[in-house]
């Protein structure tokens, strides 16, 4: 790891760095955005909806099931670790993605009309 910082601070590091951000995704993503993030890769178990309209979000899908039900906003399925796809497979595929995202390719949220995104907002405190 070459760098450790703090929510919404400015990313001057190269390589692999780790931002301290809360664990809701909407709040966790806004500070990576503000630190200069330009391609977000964001996991999920439960289907958030999160479509990173400031940067493209490649969501990972953790298991096959939400992939199937959220397909229409889900841009890759993790599960296949779990149903015969080994490893190098995996982050190859992976890798691909990112790497054709990056060049230009457009997300699943990308695709969809940015003004219908949302996301549900609970009041108070976030951890």
């Amino acid at each position: 790891m070459n760098a450790v910082y703090e929510y919404a601070e400015p990313v001057a590091a190269r390589g692999l760095t780790f931002m301290d951000t809360p664990g809701n995704d909407v709040i966790s993503v806004t500070g990576q955005l503000a630190g200069g993030c330009n391609l977000i890769v964001f996991t999920t178990g439960r289907g958030s909806v999160l479509g990173g309209i400031a940067a493209p979000c490649i969501k990972v899908a953790s298991n096959t099931p939400l992939f199937n039900r959220m397909s229409d906003d889900m841009d890759y399925d993790a599960g296949a670790l779990l149903t015969g796809s080994t490893l190098p497979q995996a982050t190859d595929a992976l890798l691909d993605l990112i790497i054709a995202t990056a060049s230009g390719a457009r997300t699943k949220s990308e695709s969809q009309d940015p003004e219908t995104e949302f996301e549900p907002w609970q009041v108070g405190s976030a951890l």
